[in-house]
């Protein structure tokens, strides 16, 4: 099999497993991680609730509860193998975002769909995408494209 394909198939059953365990059991306990009330607080007073809430997400939620591991996890399979750093990125990347997907389309969801729904996965789009492009860059040894 081409070592690009193989790559990508790498990188699209990591990210399979890293969303899954970030989904099930790393993630509630992040969100469940309180805004301090002072910041809550100053965010009602200068209307600036969305930002605020947008950056907890971001940085609080999403790094501390996927992108971390998605980082670790991406760099930890880069070290021991001599697969393509950019393809499996991209593999890690679309099954990642394939698999929120099909979350959000879930039946449950879909009765309360909306554009907010999207809006809100921001933030785990660009922790995913950061962290694991950053961390298969650092760990694909010098290996060219």
């Amino acid at each position: 099999m081409n070592a690009k394909v193989k790559s990508i198939l790498a990188g699209a059953v990591l990210g399979a497993i890293v969303f899954y365990i970030a989904a099930y059991f790393i993630l509630g306990y992040t969100a469940a991680i309180v805004l301090p009330g002072s910041i809550a607080d100053w965010a009602n007073e200068n209307s600036a609730n969305f930002p605020v809430l947008f950056v907890w997400e971001l940085f609080v939620v999403q790094l501390l509860g996927i992108g971390v591991l998605s980082a670790i996890a991406a760099y930890l399979l880069l070290r021991i193998t001599s697969l393509k750093w950019l393809y499996v990125a991209i593999g890690f990347v679309v099954a990642d975002l394939i698999l929120s997907h099909v979350f959000l389309f879930s039946l449950p969801t879909l009765e309360n769909l909306s554009a907010t729904n999207f809006i809100w996965f921001a933030p785990h789009f660009i922790v995913v995408f950061l962290c694991v492009f950053i961390a298969a860059s650092l760990g694909g040894k010098h290996q060219s494209v």
